[in-house]
């Protein structure tokens, strides 16, 4: 993942504690990285940030689906879940 931009639509994910302490905030972000070769662009990835130490975490499912993309496979399709 090269890049991230914040999103304002807030997802209805959580993402509990932080190990610092803090408390993950559920947001949208835009993840950039090159698969073969190619910039691909995925919009409205959830994420949790951690507004203590600024650290970010991603669903398991959602981590399997980018890691599946950047192997070059279609990630499988899952439920989209309203903002």
């Amino acid at each position: 993942m090269n890049d991230e931009h914040a999103t304002s639509a807030l997802p209805p994910y959580e993402f509990g504690r932080c190990p610092c302490g803090g408390t993950y905030e559920s947001k949208l972000v835009e993840v950039r990285m090159t698969v073969q070769g190619e910039v691909v662009v995925l919009s409205d990835v959830p994420q949790g940030a951690c507004p203590v130490c600024g650290s970010r975490v991603y669903k398991a499912g959602m981590l399997e689906d980018i890691e599946a993309l950047m192997r070059g496979r279609s990630a499988p399709p899952r439920p989209h879940i309203p903002a």
